[in-house]
């Protein structure tokens, strides 16, 4: 498509400034095709993070394709002002997708927008307050707000910007302070959240932003009756409850969305990623007895883009139509099962957690101490590209100690076994080198 000399490329890297969450890596990428990325130099690699956690339905799906070539023959951008079919299609079918009573629908281009409408809409419906609660080593984008409503770290230049925010620990059962273990523990960190809530917060927060399953954080998995004990904590402070299932929706948990997964309804529902098929989408679903968005106070000038939509109508359709919700269950069931085997052999695989194809391997210096090993991950990042893997790791800038896998949802059992088989190469070169 475009004629350019390695000396181009060259100088496009040098020319880019930064930013992003992680060291860039210098592979150049050719073409994708399902679960698989191949580099200019033909190289295949399984892609165990859907690039951002983003490709449910793989890479360049063919159907996604063919619709979007054939739409944008029509029209490629329209302003949100004006109606059009993709549009109306999507929300509609948005609408009934949506758990419980979440039937109103917003659109942006990303999540740290998408996240802000939600933070919105929850002050336009209790406006008595100006604080934010949020989960520790929560992550919801890196905009001047949402920076500040994620995990600090170590260089956030961008404090003075920050509204009040009112941090409480989350249900880390691998690492309960309270040294406690669920069913026994009766949820304490619920009634330690609320006691800091109620005693500790300047006023009393207009809402809580959590992701029903962590994600950049940590990939923190909530026990069994912890998110309704949430909901029920939200309800009786009179505080609005909103889910980030930025990561966790469109199937990547094995329901359509966490809320279904946990049976538990949040008031507010941020959307995105995997929604536009490999195309940017991102919004806000909400009860349809809240207040919306005022005149002017959520506009983006591409959020309404049809191209988008017309990607993401397709995603759900390939959705339903190959079964993927059950493929995520089965290949998510194969990889806990023959990763819970490994864990059982190597000292420094502290937990391993996660329903469906969101899984997290905990790295520890040892299953005593169970001190974090922000080493490995790295590790299985170079070592997995060397064999043909692409590993996630939470966190990033050294700071995270967890192994993601987090596959297209179209992922094969063979493709499967061969990312466990370079994982348990990569344990061996691990257990080696710390003889």
């Amino acid at each position: 498509m475009f004629k350019y000399t390695e000396a181009d490329l060259e100088a496009g890297r040098q020319a880019l400034g930064g930013g992003g969450v992680g060291n860039p890596i210098h592979m150049v990428i050719d073409h994708g095709e399902g679960a698989v990325l191949y580099d200019k130099n033909q190289k295949a690699y399984i892609d165990c993070t859907s690039q951002a956690w983003s490709l449910n339905i793989g890479h360049s799906h063919p159907k996604v394709v063919a619709n979007v070539s054939e739409f944008i023959k029509n029209y490629s951008h329209i302003r949100t002002s004006f109606e059009t079919v993709p549009k109306l299609l999507l929300s509609k079918k948005l609408a009934e997708l949506a758990p419980g009573n979440l039937k109103k629908v917003a659109y942006a281009l990303s999540g740290s927008d998408a996240n802000e409408g939600s933070v919105k809409l929850a002050m336009r419906n209790n406006p008595s307050s100006n604080t934010l609660a949020v989960m520790m080593d929560g992550y919801h984008g890196r905009s001047l707000a949402m920076i500040n409503a994620s995990w600090p770290h170590p260089n956030n230049r961008f404090t003075a910007w920050s509204a009040p925010i009112q941090r409480i620990p989350q249900g880390y059962c691998y690492r309960c302070p309270y040294r406690l273990s669920y069913p026994g523990c009766k949820l304490a960190c619920v009634d330690y959240a609320k006691e800091l809530i109620v005693r500790g917060a300047s006023e009393r927060p207009y809402a809580l932003m959590m992701e029903p399953m962590q994600g950049n954080g940590g990939m923190v998995e909530y026990p069994e009756g912890y998110l309704p004990a949430i909901r029920k904590m939200c309800d009786e402070l009179g505080m609005l409850l909103i889910f980030d299932e930025i990561q966790t929706g469109f199937g990547r948990m094995g329901e359509w969305f966490a809320a279904d997964l946990y049976k538990t309804t949040p008031d507010i529902m941020t959307i995105g990623k995997a929604l536009g098929g490999g195309f940017p989408l991102f919004g806000n679903l909400w009860r349809s007895d809240l207040n919306t968005f005022s005149p002017g106070d959520h506009s983006y000038t591409f959020a309404h883009f049809p191209v988008s939509m017309v990607a993401a109508l397709t995603f759900i359709e390939v959705m339903e139509e190959e079964n993927l919700l059950e493929n995520c269950r089965k290949m998510g069931g194969f990889f806990t099962r023959e990763l819970k085997k490994l864990q059982d052999q190597y000292d420094f695989i502290g937990d391993v957690r996660g329903p469906g194809l969101m899984i997290a391997i905990e790295m520890v210096k040892d299953k005593v101490s169970k001190e974090p090993d922000t080493d490995i991950p790295d590790v299985f990042i170079k070592e997995g590209l060397d064999r043909g893997v692409i590993f996630g790791e939470s966190k990033y800038l050294h700071l995270g100690n967890v192994v993601k896998i987090k596959p297209p949802l179209v992922i094969t059992e063979q493709q499967a076994t061969q990312v466990i088989e370079v994982f348990k190469d990569i344990c061996d070169l691990v257990k080696e080198s710390r003889k």
